[in-house]
């Protein structure tokens, strides 16, 4: 059995019970029909004697409940199916972390996560959910396909024997290679339609990059192409369907005009009558149609096939990383700040080596500002602490312990971050803020991280406060509003440890101040804190400056000690303009 089928198999199991109730409800509707005619000819026969037709309006009765039935099993389960395979995988996908070589490289590529993406998630999750209702045509077809044969070989078991054989085969054959050819189609497919889907996606999330280049009809006529490539494929996947159904109806009628020239030669011989001969292809019509259907089935079971393969993949990858992480050690989450070191650090992305030999140590409780000019490394240095991607070789410690060596969600439990241009998560501030807290985070402690980020006050200033709506990734607000929230929201989970990453960016000079002092002031609860800058404000603020070049620290000390060194490299950077007073 394929993964993807036990995946299938392992969500459909807890619906058994109703699906065995729908089919069984199915089942009963189609010997109803099938008894149609006959109840028909009872009802004339009985109206002529003067005799009630209650029994075969009970049997239509039957059929109707059994339809309702029917209907209510396969179409709720459909959507539980749906709801269950989405949560899957959606916790599955939270876990994905960027890929990196066993030497420590990283792409660019790779950070974009280029695997499935929400839209072709809810389209594959859609189709496996689709498949219940097509277990209910399989029924049909099959109930079809067995009574049609019963009928047959009942009315006459020589015509059967020549034809059946013939049907069944041509039709099993058929719906195997239209199954294998479609499941290949369909990767194809859900490959560009992918690459369509990610192209405008993110053309749509940068639209003003997109209008303020005047690139409107440019892009527009390469996301045609994108779409044209799906058209090709899906063009060419109708042609041989249709070639296909051309051989198979054109070989179906081939031998229906066979079977009519044996009957009619049983019939001159007397071994049938014409009346017999019509009923034998009226109950054959029950077999073709059954399997018509069953064909024409398979190339959609074999999509569906597919979908749950790509789907089963990404679930398959969160269980790695669960296994992954219960192999890995744990710390007990102090209340104290934690040292933090790291001893010769050698990291490259993409083609470029960004660290090489980086080495800083800080104890527990300092503030260290990185210095240095773009591209130099630090928010490289920021992203290996936080494990998302894993160095080429060095040791980065936490606590004295190596963070390989710890579990990877017990690490970030111990480090709180806010971003450069970050986004928001949450339908309101408070929400926004409280995202980033430990647990259940009361309206004193969103209030005092909000104060302690200088975000307070514009909250209170808006008519709904801290009921204000963010907007999707905090779009309702300014830049310097969610670069106050994200702060907030990294102070309010209290981790041993702070990541910043230019956490000034966006904010006047009086505002960059205040903020500095509230989160840099010497307390007893302050986080060992590790900030990327290029602010004054906040460097001066900083009890050590590390300036990071050639991806090393180069320079260490206090901003005052640094400064009076001219020939020093703070000093060049200084007045090379990099540092701004924010």
């Amino acid at each position: 059995m394929h993964d993807a089928d036990a995946w299938l198999l392992r969500h459909l199991w807890p619906e058994l019970a109703p699906l065995t109730l729908g089919a069984g409800a199915l089942a009963i509707a189609s010997f109803v029909n099938f008894r149609t005619g006959a109840q028909l000819k009872q009802a004339i026969e009985s109206a002529e004697e003067g005799r009630s037709s209650t029994r075969s309006l009970l049997l239509f009765g039957l059929g109707a409940l059994a339809g309702c039935v029917r209907t209510i099993s396969f179409d709720s389960t459909s959507e539980r199916l749906r709801a269950s395979m989405a949560v899957e995988v959606f916790a599955a996908r939270l876990l994905e972390e960027p890929q990196v070589s066993s030497q420590g490289e990283a792409s660019a590529s790779q950070e974009q996560r280029a695997s499935v993406s929400v839209a072709s998630m809810e389209s594959d999750v859609a189709l496996c959910a689709d498949f219940i209702l097509k277990l209910q045509n399989l029924v049909r077809y099959t109930s079809s396909i067995v009574g049609g044969t019963v009928t047959m070989f009942r009315a006459s078991w020589k015509l059967s024997a020549a034809v059946w054989p013939l049907l069944v085969t041509g039709a099993l054959h058929g719906a195997r290679a239209g199954a294998k050819r479609s499941a290949k189609s369909a990767e194809a497919l859900a490959a560009t339609r992918e690459e369509a889907s990610a192209f405008a996606e993110e053309r749509l999330q940068h639209l003003d990059l997109v209008r303020w280049f005047c690139r409107a009809e440019e892009e527009a006529k390469q996301f045609g192409k994108l779409c044209d490539a799906s058209v090709a494929i899906a063009s060419r996947s109708a042609r041989v369907r249709g070639a296909s159904h051309l051989v198979l109806d054109w070989a179906a009628k081939s031998v229906l005009l066979g079977l009519a020239s044996l009957g009619s030669q049983l019939v001159a011989r007397g071994e049938l009558t014409a009346g017999e001969l019509t009923s034998y292809f009226f109950h054959a019509s029950f077999l073709g149609l059954g399997l018509y259907g069953l064909v024409g089935l398979m190339p959609e079971v074999a999509v569906a096939r597919a979908a749950a393969r790509r789907l089963a993949g990404v679930v398959a990858a969160g269980r790695r990383k669960e296994a992954k992480a219960a192999d890995s050690t744990s710390l007990s989450k102090p209340l104290a700040p934690l040292p933090l070191s790291f001893e010769d650090v050698h990291f490259r992305y993409s083609e470029a080596e960004v660290l090489c030999g980086f080495s800083l140590q800080l104890a527990a409780g300092e503030t260290c500002a990185l210095v240095g000019l773009s591209g130099c490394g630090k928010t490289s240095a920021l992203r290996l602490l936080l494990r998302d991607f894993e160095s080429s070789s060095g040791k980065i410690t936490l606590g004295g312990q190596l963070v390989q060596m710890l579990d990877l969600a017990h690490v970030r439990t111990l480090i709180s971050v806010a971003p450069q241009a970050p986004a928001l998560l949450g339908t309101s501030v408070a929400s926004a803020i409280a995202f980033g807290a430990s647990g259940e985070a009361s309206k004193e402690q969103i209030e005092a991280a909000s104060k302690a980020a200088s975000a307070h006050d514009f909250v209170k200033c808006r008519p709904q406060g801290y009921e204000t709506p963010v907007g999707r990734g905090g779009e309702l607000l300014s830049g310097g509003e969610r670069q106050r929230l994200a702060l907030a929201r990294a102070l309010i989970r209290e981790a041993p440890i702070l990541l910043l990453d230019e956490p000034t960016s966006g904010l006047d000079a009086a505002t960059a101040s205040a903020l500095a002092q509230a989160v840099l002031s010497p307390r007893p609860s302050r986080p060992t804190t590790l900030i990327a800058t290029h602010s004054l404000a906040l460097i001066r603020s900083c009890e050590t400056v590390a300036v990071v070049s050639g991806g090393r620290v180069v320079q260490r000390g206090s901003f005052s000690e640094l400064i009076t060194d001219s020939s020093g490299h703070l000093a060049q950077i200084m007045r090379s303009g990099e540092l701004e007073e924010t």
